[in-house]
């Protein structure tokens, strides 16, 4: 099939990624590629040059607000990308796709969804965004195409505003997210914790150095720095001798630094739509300890780990120690089987089979 990718435009769509939406996008094109889709992905140009780009701005809006404006403007970003939208969209109105998938972070795709030759089909991975409900409640969901949902816990959130949506989990790449060698084998030297992800209030890495403190194990952490005076404030001055933050890293490092921990951490203050992170770590082995928030129930079995209630930082520190006792080789089963990348590619594929090919004249 021919596929018209749109992307976000706060980030580049490249490695070493600067959260999950970013690496689901970069592995959804090239897993279509490589399964003889012809696709093209509508992103910002400083992505990976690798992927089939067409670069929509010149660069990613969050950095570059930064680089221009010495701060994230927001109201900015806002305005260039409503211009790089209305743009695409009206560029796409006399294209020949036989699906147009967004992924965005924008309401205008949904907004010019009509004028487009094939069905829109917007994969929702937030919850819900004052302007993108903004745009569902002035024009109504089936007047924006197709939808899919990566949770059904997001789903209920987006119900209100969109009545129908296919549930698709999301899924990572389990040749990548893997154990080394026997997997079932706790990692050898002393036990340790590791928090990966991007470094701001609402992800709680301050929680979960607390908590692992209290569970007697240091912690290695890993991610960019979103929010520095959160960084500077909250979670620097809680970092102990045997402690290690790691910086932004590429994902190799990253998977050698999950591999080598007894758990994960996951600590979201705000209810996360699904949580790749749990995926990658328990593909790994890793069993993840975390909160009770957002999709994390949907993810987190007793195979996988433990959790606890919303910032309970206590019962995070128990949810650490029972999940040393659980075997790796299992973590990584129920994630092949439960969340596996091919699985979430062609659940899509089988959808787009299923939408109109093109809108009747």
């Amino acid at each position: 099939m021919k596929i018209g990718i749109i992307g976000h435009l706060k980030f580049p769509i490249a490695r070493p990624h600067s959260g999950g939406l970013e690496s689901f996008t970069q592995a959804f094109v090239e897993a279509l590629c490589r399964r003889g889709h012809d696709v093209d992905l509508f992103a910002a140009g400083d992505s990976d040059p690798s992927l089939p780009l067409v670069p929509i701005t010149e660069h990613a809006t969050v950095p570059e607000s930064q680089r221009r404006l010495g701060a994230v403007d927001h109201h900015w970003i806002e305005d260039v990308e409503d211009d790089a939208y209305s743009r695409l969209m009206i560029r796409l109105s006399e294209s020949d796709y036989d699906v147009i998938h967004n992924h965005s972070l924008s309401p205008l795709p949904l907004r010019f969804a009509g004028i487009l030759p094939s069905r829109l089909l917007t994969t929702v991975h937030v919850p819900v965004l004052p302007r993108l409900a903004s745009e569902l409640r002035s024009r109504r969901a089936e007047r924006c195409g197709d939808f899919v949902n990566i949770s059904r816990t997001n789903a209920a959130s987006w119900r209100p505003l969109i009545p129908s949506q296919t549930i698709i989990h999301n899924g990572v790449d389990t040749q990548f997210w893997q154990a080394c060698g026997r997997s079932g084998e706790r990692p050898a030297g002393s036990e340790r914790a590791v928090w990966f992800g991007r470094i701001l209030a609402e992800k709680g890495t301050h929680l979960a150095i607390e908590a692992a403190h209290r569970a007697g194990l240091p912690i290695d952490v890993v991610g960019p720095i979103c929010d520095a005076d959160y960084f500077e404030h909250r979670v620097r001055p809680l970092l102990r001798t045997g402690d290690h933050y790691h910086g932004h890293q590429r994902h190799e490092r990253l998977r050698d630094l999950i591999r080598g921990a007894s758990v994960a951490l996951v600590t979201p203050c705000w209810d996360e739509p699904f949580g790749l992170v749990v995926a990658e770590a328990a593909a790994c082995g890793t069993p993840v300890a975390g909160f009770a928030r957002g999709a994390l129930p949907e993810i987190v079995d007793a195979a996988v780990g433990r959790l606890a209630a919303p910032n309970d930082v206590p019962g995070l520190a128990r949810a650490i120690t029972a999940c040393l006792q659980l075997d790796r080789d299992s973590c990584c089963r129920t994630i092949q089987r439960r969340f596996g990348f091919d699985r979430m590619v062609a659940d899509y594929e089988r959808l787009y089979q299923q939408l109109p090919v093109r809108v009747a004249a």
